[in-house]
């Protein structure tokens, strides 16, 4: 029993250290834009794809509204449990007012942050 003991130990200990997790690296374009705008969002109940779409969506306001448009949005969030069930409803309304500008952008790059489920997004505007 005394013999097993150590290489247990040795075993789970070696186990453990393993199991780090690296902090992830945010890229430079996260801070720093340039002439673009980022966006980001975190998990969103209909998947992926509504996710990167809700922050592409972000980006694009804080890029319009740089160019001279006017956003104001209001978004209302509905939650409702019932016996452990959540049920959640979404209403978000996007005012614009365009003052003679029109403004383009393409999505340049976007980083999945793994371990809090968030993807940023880098739009550049189109000349």
């Amino acid at each position: 029993m005394y013999k097993i003991l150590p290489f247990t130990l040795f075993f789970l200990i070696t186990a453990c250290g393993s199991n780090t997790i690296k902090p992830l690296v945010k890229p430079d374009w996260i801070n720093n834009p340039e002439q673009g705008a980022v966006g980001s969002s975190t998990t969103h109940v209909k998947g992926r794809h509504y996710q990167e779409d809700l922050a592409i969506s972000r980006a694009r306001e804080r890029l319009a509204a740089r160019y001279g448009v006017e956003i104001s949005s209001i978004q209302s969030i509905n939650e409702k449990i019932v016996n452990d069930k959540a049920y959640v409803t979404s209403n978000k309304q996007i005012n614009q007012a365009i003052k003679n500008k029109e403004v383009k952008a393409h999505v340049r790059e976007t980083w999945y942050d793994s371990q809090k489920d968030e993807i940023w997004v880098w739009v550049y505007p189109i000349k």
